[in-house]
C-alpha cells in the first residue's frame, strides 16, 4: 500500500470528527431491530480497531496505537491480556476460537521507516503466547500483488508526467504488509493483510504461510468533477483509475467462504464517493465474488447465526446489513466512527469512536447492541459457545 490504512484513517478523521455524532437508529428491511447501544468500556480507549466476543460473556478489543490487547468481563472490569514490547508497534487483527485468542502484532507498513514485520500470534487459555508466523516477511518474499498493476493503466506518457506527485501515476504492487484482521479455522488462521492486498492463510501447526486470494483493485471512472476535486489532470478524464484494494476484515460465512472487506487506497473522503466493498473468497480455490458495493469505509465485519453480515462503515457512521443471500447493504444501526463489529448469539458488538479528532483525547468505546429475533444462545458461523 502507498499509504497505510492508519495513516488514512487519521488523517481524515481530523476533518471528519464533527460529523460524527451518532444519530437514530435505523432498522433494515429484513432482519432484527436494533436495540439501543450500551457502554460496556469507558470512553477513553486508544484506537481500538478490533474486537472479538471470547469466552462467556467477555470481550476482547485492541487499543492498536497503545499496543494493547484487552478483554472486559460482564461487570465492564478491563484486563490487559497482551501488551507490545516492541517501541511502536501496533497490536490489532484479535479474533477468538477454539479457546484461543488470535491477534496480529506489526511495524514498519507503509512510510514508517520501522522494519516491516507482521507477525500472526496466539495466546492460550492458559495464557501462553505462540508466534506462529510473519506474514510480513512472506510478503516480501512472494509479494502475491506484485504483478498486479495499479493508477492508470492506458494514460499517454504526456498525461502521465502531469500527475501531480502525491497521486501515484502508474505502478506496480509492493511489498507491504499490515495484517488488519485475523480469522481462525480448525487447521488455518486466514489474515487480511491491508498491505499486501490480499488475503493469506497461515497453517496453525507448521506456520506456513499461503496465498489464498489477491482482492482485484477498485476501479474508479475519471470524471471532470473527480478530476477537479482530486487535483488530476484534464487529460485523466474518462480513463480508469485502480485503486489498491486493501482488505480490512475477514470473516468464515454460512457457506465456508471467507468474506472479505476492503478500504480503496485512495481518498476516503466524499469526494469520489463511497467506493468500499465486501466480497466473498473460496478458501480452496481462491476464486472472488462481489457481494455488494458502494459501502463508505468498510473496515469490520460479523455474520450472525442466521447468517447475516453486519458491516461497520468506519466513515459512513454506521453499521449496515446484508441480510443472508442478498448483495445489498442497508443501514442498521447509527453509531460514531465504528471500526470493527463481533456477534455471540443475539448481542452486537461495536468498536466505536475509533479514531480520535484533532486535539481531542481518545474516545474509543465498546458498546453491545441487542439483535432482537436472533436465537439466544446461538452462535454464529465461526463463534465458540464456551
Amino acid at each position: 500500500m502507498r499509504r497505510t490504512l492508519i495513516s488514512l484513517c487519521t488523517a481524515l478523521a481530523l476533518t471528519l470528527t464533527g460529523a460524527a455524532a451518532a444519530g437514530p437508529a435505523q432498522a433494515a428491511a429484513r432482519g432484527p431491530a436494533p436495540g439501543t447501544p450500551t457502554p460496556i468500556t469507558g470512553a477513553d480507549l486508544v484506537t481500538p480497531l478490533s474486537v472479538a466476543a471470547g469466552r462467556g460473556s467477555s470481550v476482547l478489543f485492541t487499543q492498536n496505537f497503545a499496543g494493547l490487547l484487552n478483554r472486559t468481563d460482564a461487570r465492564g472490569n478491563v484486563t490487559t491480556v497482551y501488551r507490545t514490547s516492541t517501541p511502536g508497534a501496533e497490536v490489532g487483527a484479535v479474533s477468538y476460537r477454539f479457546g484461543t485468542t488470535f491477534f496480529a502484532e506489526n511495524t514498519g507498513a507503509g512510510p514508517d521507516p520501522a522494519p516491516n514485520t507482521g507477525l500472526i500470534r496466539s495466546i492460550s487459555r492458559g495464557g501462553t503466547v505462540r508466534t506462529l508466523a510473519d506474514v510480513a516477511a512472506y510478503e516480501a518474499r512472494v509479494n502475491p500483488d506484485g504483478g498486479v498493476r495499479y493508477g492508470f493503466r492506458d494514460l499517454p506518457a504526456s498525461c502521465l508526467a502531469q500527475v501531480p506527485a502525491e497521486v501515484p501515476g502508474s505502478y506496480l504492487g509492493e511489498a507491504d504488509s499490515h495484517p488488519y484482521a485475523t480469522e481462525p479455522t480448525a487447521h488455518e488462521v486466514f489474515v487480511a493483510d491491508a498491505g499486501g492486498n490480499d488475503v493469506v492463510g497461515v497453517d496453525r501447526r507448521t506456520g506456513r504461510v499461503r496465498t489464498v486470494a489477491v482482492l482485484p483493485p477498485s476501479v474508479t471512472h475519471v470524471t471532470a468533477q473527480a478530476a477537479q476535486a482530486t487535483g488530476l489532470p484534464a487529460c485523466t478524464v474518462g480513463h480508469d483509475y485502480y485503486f489498491e484494494p486493501v482488505p480490512t476484515d475477514v470473516r468464515r460465512g454460512w457457506d465456508g467462504w471467507m468474506y472479505v472487506s476492503t478500504l480503496p487506497g485512495g481518498p476516503e473522503d466524499p469526494s469520489l464517493g463511497a467506493r468500499g466493498a465486501v466480497y466473498r473468497v473460496n478458501p480452496s480455490n481462491g476464486r472472488v465474488q462481489l457481494v455488494a458495493g458502494g459501502l463508505a469505509s468498510p473496515t469490520g465485519l460479523a455474520f450472525s447465526a442466521r447468517g447475516d453480515l453486519y458491516v461497520a462503515e468506519l466513515f459512513g457512521n454506521r453499521v449496515s446489513v446484508i441480510p443472508r443471500g442478498s448483495h445489498t447493504a442497508r443501514p442498521f444501526l447509527s453509531v460514531p466512527l465504528p471500526a470493527d463489529v463481533s456477534v455471540k448469539g443475539c448481542t452486537l458488538y461495536v468498536a466505536t469512536n475509533a479514531l480520535p479528532g484533532d486535539n481531542a483525547p481518545p474516545a474509543g468505546q465498546i458498546v453491545r447492541v441487542s439483535l432482537a429475533g436472533e436465537r439466544r444462545g446461538s452462535v454464529g458461523p465461526n463463534q465458540d459457545a464456551d
